[in-house]
């Protein structure tokens, strides 16, 4: 006897209601529209399998339960719609990155990579490689590996850096956490930079709600993505991660941050100061509440590019949810554009190596904020 037709007989009305269900979900084709005149459901409209098809119902039925089967064995994948991983590169260290790779193969299937170099190099086994020969941003990196999970069935997708390695098993934790809350736009770990010695890992593993995590090795709903107007190509670069989660949280969405996890994350070219000067530093910040001044503890190689696109986006994006309250201020340990002056904007002049240049693209890039026209962007809850 085949299993689907034992099954039936077995649970007669699970049996009965799931035949019925597969046929009016996905054979709509083999049934016919009927009014009902019997006593039970009168005038009722039911649905009748065509008589050409009554004799392939155990079939069907048998076939259905494999495949319910085959759903429960898929587990929590199955079920969210499974997670891939998305790299945007940039000139990358080829042996650093392939570890990164290897590293992502052992806990996701699909790996995507987009190349903002000016000269492409796909020699990359087993992913898929994206490029346009030329530095696109990383906001349209990110929506066209977006995309390309998307047509691929994805419904989660993990954005990583060229040279974060993710942790052992960290996927499988961020799946478990998506079946079990609602209303999860991205799931992210504790991210931390061990070279800047005043950050400290949370020792716990609990899970709250935050409002702001980067991009590297955070898992975000495409669906979300999608709902939120995706990531802002114009802002390039800076503040992107910022402008993207506002618009998730404004969107309904909710952003869990799992202390369990924790991607050690380079910020920055940085060296560390000696240690009787970094201890001063952030005794000073610890004395004063403020963890501004641990930064003299170490010098940094100061891009008067990253600083055009900061000083232009920090107007740019408060422009663009004015109505919704300040945004991008808490990267600088700030509330405010003044405090912004003074915890970015100063000491990205005077820790320059090239004074001038880093000058002239703060002034570039506040007056092409000030400049820039936004569209208005509203929440659609």
């Amino acid at each position: 006897m085949p299993i689907g037709l034992k099954f039936q007989r077995e649970h007669r009305q699970l049996g009965y209601h799931i035949k019925y269900l597969y046929y009016f979900f996905a054979r709509r084709d083999v049934l016919q529209k009927r009014i009902s005149y019997g006593g039970m459901n009168p005038n009722d409209i039911i649905y009748l399998i065509k008589p050409d098809f009554q004799n392939g119902v155990e079939g069907l039925l048998s076939l259905l339960y494999k495949q319910i089967q085959e759903y429960c064995k898929g587990g929590i994948l199955g079920m969210i719609g499974g997670i891939a991983a998305g790299i945007v590169v940039f000139n990358a260290e080829k042996e650093r990155l392939k570890k990164n790779i290897s590293r992502l193969k052992k806990q996701v299937k699909d790996i995507y990579i987009f190349d903002n170099s000016d000269v492409s190099d796909g020699d990359y086994d087993g992913v898929t490689y994206l490029s346009e020969n030329k530095n696109c941003g990383i906001a349209y990196a990110l929506n066209r590996i977006m995309e390309q999970a998307k047509a691929d069935g994805y419904k989660w997708l993990i954005t990583m850096d060229q040279d974060s390695l993710i942790p052992d098993g960290m996927v499988h934790g961020f799946e478990e956490s998506i079946r079990t809350h609602e209303n999860i736009g991205i799931v992210c770990p504790q991210v931390i930079d061990r070279r800047r010695t005043y950050l400290q890992a949370e020792d716990n593993e609990a899970e709250e709600y935050v409002n702001f995590c980067i991009t590297s090795a955070s898992c975000t709903s495409i669906e979300a993505w999608e709902n939120c107007g995706k990531f802002d190509e114009w802002m390039f670069i800076d503040l992107v991660d910022n402008d993207f989660c506002k618009r998730i949280t404004l969107s309904g969405y909710k952003i869990l941050k799992l202390n369990k996890w924790i991607l050690d994350q380079e910020f920055g070219k940085i060296t560390p100061k000696s240690e009787r000067k970094q201890k001063f530093w952030v005794d000073v910040s610890k004395i004063l509440h403020n963890q501004n001044f641990a930064k003299f503890s170490y010098k940094k190689s100061v891009s008067p590019l990253r600083v055009y696109y900061t000083n232009r986006n920090i107007i740019y994006v408060n422009k663009k949810l004015n109505k919704y309250g300040s945004i991008g201020y808490e990267n600088y340990n700030c509330k405010g554009y003044l405090g912004f002056i003074v915890s970015f904007m100063i000491p990205s002049i005077l820790r320059a190596q090239d004074k001038k240049s880093v000058l002239k693209a703060t002034i570039q890039g506040v007056c092409d904020g000030k400049r820039s026209k936004p569209g208005e962007w509203s929440a659609e809850i």
